[in-house]
């Protein structure tokens, strides 16, 4: 059996590890890709540590969803690709059949079937072997590192805008804006023509933030004693209508509700275990306002945010460049909260 250099997983919470493995060939329904890049983010930190799922029987296992690559060779019955085809990953594995994924709403897949780098081997590889039906199109003009963007940090943002419909009427404040997600969400938002509102929590997320999102994005540091007048300074009074949380701080959400104006819409978007946010229900009638979970994006955004950042509508954000090697090590800055921006692997 041939094999690949790749990131391994012994046990949820484990220790990452380099070494060689198998690499089965491609069966039905599946396609061997040759990975370019792939983001090294939170998320898959996240689900190192078993966040997605701490089950004993999917490990070992590689993490790493978040990629772009070319495909070397697939499996009998597959037609939807073909060697030599560019191609960037969708995360979720879907069943393609439910009344959700037939109508294009692949993030609400009723027989949902996990996640690649959690229930089956990801790309922190040379090579991976993933269901054909997960690959998607990757515009000739984007690079291999902007699929890696688009696969879940400009996805993820597009997804969010459309739920709530972003537009020029909107003051959107994002929490955690030095993040993968947040900077470009930032920008996303401001190229719809809303006011943006960036918070994060020291001057170097800060200072990052400002260097890569355009002039109308205004960084807010969230440390502020006074967060919620800030807040509310900032948006003429009014206050955010759309407050995005990525980090799931109780604290910095509960001045951010305060703050929010009339009719607006609070949106969660990762799993924060053990977390509950709980305002007073007769608070959501005073201000009609709205609490959103919002979950990954459908395949037709990740296309599209490839075309954003193959377009030059959106710039893409790197601050990392690694080799497989280096890949445990920048997990440990993740993990103490020393690390923003997006880190690309490079295998």
């Amino acid at each position: 059996m041939p094999q690949t250099d790749a990131v391994v997983l012994d046990e949820w919470g484990g220790e990452l590890t380099t070494d060689s493995i198998d690499l089965p060939n491609p069966g039905p329904g599946e396609a061997l890709v040759d990975v370019r890049a792939c983001g090294v983010t939170r998320t898959i930190e996240n689900a190192i540590q078993g966040g997605l799922s701490d089950d004993p029987a999917f490990t070992p296992r590689v993490p790493g969803h978040e990629f772009a690559g070319v495909v070397e060779a697939v499996g009998p019955g597959v037609d939807s690709v073909e060697p030599g085809d560019r191609v960037l990953c969708y995360f979720y594995l879907t069943c393609g059949t439910c009344d959700a994924c037939r109508r294009g709403d692949t993030a609400q897949c009723a027989d949902f079937g996990g996640w690649l780098g959690v229930h089956r081997d990801g790309a922190y590889a040379e090579r991976t072997v993933v269901p054909a039906s997960n690959l998607l199109p990757l515009p000739d003009e984007a690079s291999f590192e902007m699929g890696a963007i688009a696969a879940d940090g400009l996805a993820t943002p597009l997804h969010v805008c459309n739920r709530t419909a972003v537009d020029d009427t909107d003051t959107v404040l994002v929490v955690g804006a030095g993040g993968r997600v947040g900077v470009h969400l930032s920008q996303l938002a401001a190229r719809r023509g809303a006011r943006v509102l960036a918070a994060d929590v020291d001057e170097d997320r800060l200072a990052h933030v400002d260097a890569a999102t355009p002039e109308s994005v205004t960084p807010v540091d969230a440390r502020d004693d006074d967060f919620t007048g800030t807040l509310r300074e900032l948006s003429e009074g009014a206050g955010p209508s759309v407050v995005v949380d990525t980090v799931g701080d109780l604290d910095t959400l509960s001045d951010a509700w305060e703050a929010l104006a009339m009719g607006g819409q609070v949106v969660s978007l990762t799993t924060h275990h053990d977390r509950t946010f709980d305002p007073p229900m007769k608070e959501f009638v005073v201000k009609e306002a709205s609490f959103l979970g919002s979950r990954y994006a459908t395949k037709d955004e990740v296309v599209r945010a490839a075309r954003l950042l193959a377009d030059g509508r959106i710039s893409p954000v790197v601050t990392d460049r690694v080799s497989l090697d280096e890949v445990p090590a920048l997990h440990e800055r993740i993990r103490r909260g020393d690390h923003h921006g997006m880190a690309i692997l490079e295998p």
